[in-house]
């Protein structure tokens, strides 16, 4: 998932099509990170390890902030933009 970013950040061509990947790539990245997160939560309600899973859970929480804002700024101008431009 790494090299696929570093690979968006150093492609040629239109900034807003490269922008569109660097986002989807960074998407992809925090899914992974709230899979394993949510993993980890329920695995530590399980064993009974309430104060991790609560930790756990705030950064789950935090994980998926992050993922809708980036999922703002792609819907809101990004992808509009390298859609137009990857069609010309």
């Amino acid at each position: 998932m790494v090299k696929e970013g570093e690979d968006f950040i150093k492609a040629q061509g239109q900034p807003d099509v490269r922008d569109a990947g660097l986002i989807g790539a960074a998407q992809r990245v925090e899914h992974y990170e709230m899979a394993e997160y949510g993993t980890a939560r329920t695995l530590a309600k399980r064993v009974g390890l309430n104060d991790v899973a609560e930790t756990l859970q705030k950064t789950l929480e935090e994980e998926s902030a992050a993922d809708k804002k980036l999922t703002e700024v792609a819907e809101s101008n990004v992808n509009v933009t390298a859609a137009r431009v990857a069609g010309k």
